[in-house]
């Protein structure tokens, strides 16, 4: 009897929380068809955003639930868990919520963050990316040279997100010695400044583990009005290190843009990226990616890799 009185004390609990806070579930899904030769693939056929490890496509296919509340005294506190890459058989890679999984406060001191989330060069410095790091076709990430870091998403990892000044963004990050055998403690700084129509970006990250090399990372773009420019250096260790040069522009109503990114190791990996895309619908956009990549790298294999499809933001 005592249980039967519990599960509704404590449904009613949850919908008065959710009531108080301003949750909000989300997602994206993209469905494409292509191949992506680097990755191995001999022939084209239908893809989600997920499917190999999240290689197809343009963007991820995931959902997420997000929210904030005040919770007084002038902070709120916020909360996000992200789904990994969905792949074509429904399938999610890795843990349930490997993308994101933290829970922060924020108020006039800023924003902390406790949990898994995008390492801090990424937040800095993706949107140099000007066609959103596509899953298939970025040079930057074909070229192993990306201004962001491949070392990716961190668990445990505290974050610090300071106030804006006027056009100065600073983020620093802290994820504490693993168990495992080897691994370090983690630092990283970020920051990007605007000014007008100029934005730089910088930001590094510390070695993850006694036998790893830290990261460094510098962007800039300028918008021109007819169009925009950005370069990018990466200096990631040996395979890791060089640059990049793209620009973007609005044409008949399509964003159409080019990337080109090459890294500094022995094999001198050269990659080059074309993209066109459109919002087709409200939040309904339509893609084609294309890249080449004419030597081969120790993580992928020359060839090129397209994509055409279609995102649904929800």
């Amino acid at each position: 009897m005592m249980m039967k009185k519990l599960i509704p004390a404590a449904a009613l609990l949850v919908v008065m929380g959710a009531a108080q806070a301003q949750v909000a579930v989300y997602g994206l899904i993209d469905a494409s068809y292509g191949k992506n030769e680097t990755f191995g693939d001999t022939a084209a056929t239908f893809h989600s955003g997920g499917d190999n490890g999240s290689s197809q496509g343009n963007s991820t296919s995931k959902f997420g639930i997000k929210g904030t509340a005040d919770v007084g005294g002038g902070y709120k506190a916020n909360f996000k868990l992200e789904s990994g890459g969905i792949t074509s058989d429904g399938a999610v890679n890795g843990a349930l919520f490997n993308r994101a999984a933290w829970l922060g406060f924020s108020g006039a001191f800023g924003e902390v963050r406790l949990g898994r989330q995008d390492n801090v060069p990424f937040q800095t410095l993706v949107g140099f990316d000007f066609n959103g790091a596509s899953n298939a076709a970025s040079a930057q990430m074909l070229s192993l040279a990306t201004p962001w870091s491949l070392n990716g998403r961190q668990s445990r990892s505290l974050q610090y997100i300071a106030p804006a000044m006027g056009g100065l963004g600073v983020q620093a990050g802290y994820v504490p010695e693993d168990a495992a055998a080897g691994t370090k403690a983690t630092y990283s700084l970020g920051a990007t400044y605007t000014a007008g129509k100029l934005t730089l970006g910088a930001a590094s990250e510390s070695a993850r583990t006694a036998a790893g090399t830290s990261f460094s990372g510098f962007a800039a773009s300028y918008d021109f009005g007819v169009a925009k420019a950005e370069v990018g250096y990466a200096n990631g260790g040996v395979g890791f290190t060089g640059y990049n040069v793209g620009v973007s522009a609005p044409v008949g109503g399509f964003t159409v843009g080019v990337t080109y990114a090459k890294n500094d190791d022995a094999t001198g990996a050269a990659a080059t990226e074309f993209y066109i895309n459109r919002e087709i619908f409200k939040n309904t956009y339509a893609y084609l990616d294309y890249a080449t990549l004419d030597k081969s790298n120790a993580a992928f294999f020359k060839g090129n890799t397209y994509a055409l499809g279609v995102i649904y933001v929800f």
